[in-house]
């Protein structure tokens, strides 16, 4: 019986959003008062990320699995708690109530609100189920489903940008999917357990990674780009920036932890416990998305300079941000895969309180460019304290959250860079390219992050806006201040969660 609660952080959430769509579908939006609507996605999630709490005290590396529904033969559609999936799994579990308590306020007068609400709580068990995913086939089936669900999200606003940019989210996330499903294919056939369920270290057979090794590389290559989608790997893109035109909730968690994240995570999933790193150190599938996640923050950061669009330029922010994680991944050490984790932590919590900082200012003033941001802090003193303790962390500056996972991406490379010139493999230097790119990337986000702060701290006289213009009430403060809190926490006693990461990735590296 106790196997059964590994499914219901999943299912809860998609039976409540579905719950909400049939009950809009048959009696209209006024069904529900929003006070009524907002109780109960409030409730339902604050359930589900205590049951997610509980799992992973109780549950985690246990092996305890739950089957749900077998498609045929040994593929089964599973849930599984291991030391990776709790740390991705805490983090969902940690930040959603948070963001839907502020989307209750920010969402106050749209229309259409109980359909958003539903497919905002369906997001969040579809992540949930990504996290809990016990192989490759129910990681890629809820991965699937992840873009389903958030397609209406992108789509909500129904202007004829929000409609564009929902199309090509679409386009990029069925074509990452095909070249991801190519990976499974060849993980099920190629491996020594005759399933693609996840192993630390990896299933891929010995025999068939000496005998076809450059085929599998290949294909792994593949399966990274498509996967990588999700993350926005360059040149896969091209998605993310325009679905900024979504509202502020869906975009935060978008950016900070639902389908970038999912990504990312997917990705590690692939290279620790599918393919192994056994099989990919030192090979040209290595030097190849190691090349492409080094171009993506190098891009990524650059186009933030460039972009004057504020929700567009923590998009490209974000676009150089969750390729450190795979720059991490791509160094296929255990100090690696311990270095994209830890940024996967850690930058949930920087973007999402930099994304509800704007969607606050936003909310209130209606200004959406960087130049129009002249005298803000004076007007939203505790927005922009709660932008600046996550500008600062972005950039890397010590002692916040930014800078430890910086560092530990920064000695992954040097460790890498060490294991390859030691087995003599020529390719020795590229990771200590990572290093200078990652120093390259700290510079710009320092100047695209900054300037926003200058603007509003320090503006030219006479420029401070006028009117009512204020912080918003505590629905979206009291996030805004947990999440700059966590930041400083993580910067000054991080010691407790690095341990639990050095747990996880010796285990898999």
């Amino acid at each position: 019986m106790s196997r059964m609660l590994l499914a219901v952080p999943a299912l809860l959430p998609i039976v409540g959003g579905v719950v909400l769509l049939i009950m809009n579908h048959f009696k209209g939006n006024a069904v529900f008062r929003y006070r009524g609507l907002a109780l109960f996605v409030e409730g339902i999630t604050l359930v589900n990320s205590l049951v997610i709490g509980w799992l992973i005290v109780h549950k985690a590396g246990t092996g305890e699995q739950m089957v749900l529904f077998k498609l045929y033969g040994d593929l089964r559609v599973m849930f599984s708690l291991d030391g990776l999936g709790s740390v991705f799994a805490g983090l969902i579990a940690f930040l959603w109530p948070l963001a839907v308590l502020y989307s209750f306020e920010y969402m106050r007068n749209e229309e259409r609100q109980t359909v958003f609400f539903a497919y905002y709580l369906m997001t969040y068990g579809v992540t949930v189920g990504i996290a809990f995913a016990g192989n490759l086939v129910t990681l890629y089936l809820f991965y699937e489903l992840l873009t389903l669900v958030t397609f209406p999200l992108v789509l909500h606003p129904m202007t004829k940008a929000a409609v564009r940019a929902s199309r090509k989210y679409l386009y990029y996330a069925i074509g990452g999917a095909a070249f991801a499903f190519i990976g499974i294919i060849f993980v099920l056939n190629f491996s020594t357990t005759g399933n693609t369920q996840f192993v630390p270290g990896g299933i891929m057979d010995a025999v068939a990674g000496q005998t076809r090794r450059g085929t599998l590389l290949f294909v792994y290559v593949l399966a990274f780009f498509g996967f990588g989608v999700k993350a926005a790997l360059f040149p896969c893109h091209g998605w993310l920036p325009d679905a900024t035109v979504a509202p502020t909730p869906v975009t935060a968690l978008l950016h900070a932890v639902a389908v970038v994240k999912s990504g990312a995570f997917a990705v590690m999933r692939l290279t620790y416990y599918s393919f192994g790193t056994a099989l990919l150190r030192g090979s040209f599938a290595q030097y190849i998305v190691m090349g492409a996640a080094m171009v993506t923050v190098v891009y990524g950061s650059t186009m933030a300079v460039k972009e004057i669009h504020w929700k567009r330029r923590l998009a490209y922010s974000t676009i150089s941000n969750l390729s450190y994680i795979l720059l991490g991944t791509a160094m296929m050490s255990p100090l690696g895969l311990i270095a994209a984790m830890s940024h996967m932590v850690f930058h949930a919590f920087m973007k999402i309180c930099s994304f509800f900082c704007a969607g606050a200012v936003m909310h209130q003033s209606g200004k959406t460019y960087v130049y129009e941001l002249d005298g803000m802090a004076r007007k939203m003193p505790v927005t922009f304290a709660c932008l600046t303790i996550a500008s600062i962390s972005l950039a890397g500056i010590p002692p916040f959250a930014g800078f430890i996972s910086k560092w530990n991406i920064a000695q992954s490379a040097f460790d890498c860079g060490r294991i390859l010139s030691g087995a003599g493999n020529g390719g020795y230097w590229l990771p200590y390219a990572g290093a200078c790119v990652l120093l390259y990337s700290a510079l710009m986000t320092a100047v695209y992050m900054f300037t926003v702060l200058v603007r509003a701290y320090f503006p030219k006289e006479g420029t401070v806006p006028g009117g009512d213009v204020r912080d918003p009430n505590w629905m979206m403060l009291v996030p805004l201040l947990i999440f700059a809190g966590v930041i400083i926490c993580f910067g000054f006693h991080s010691v407790p969660l690095m341990k639990i990461l050095w747990a996880i990735g010796g285990k898999a590296g």
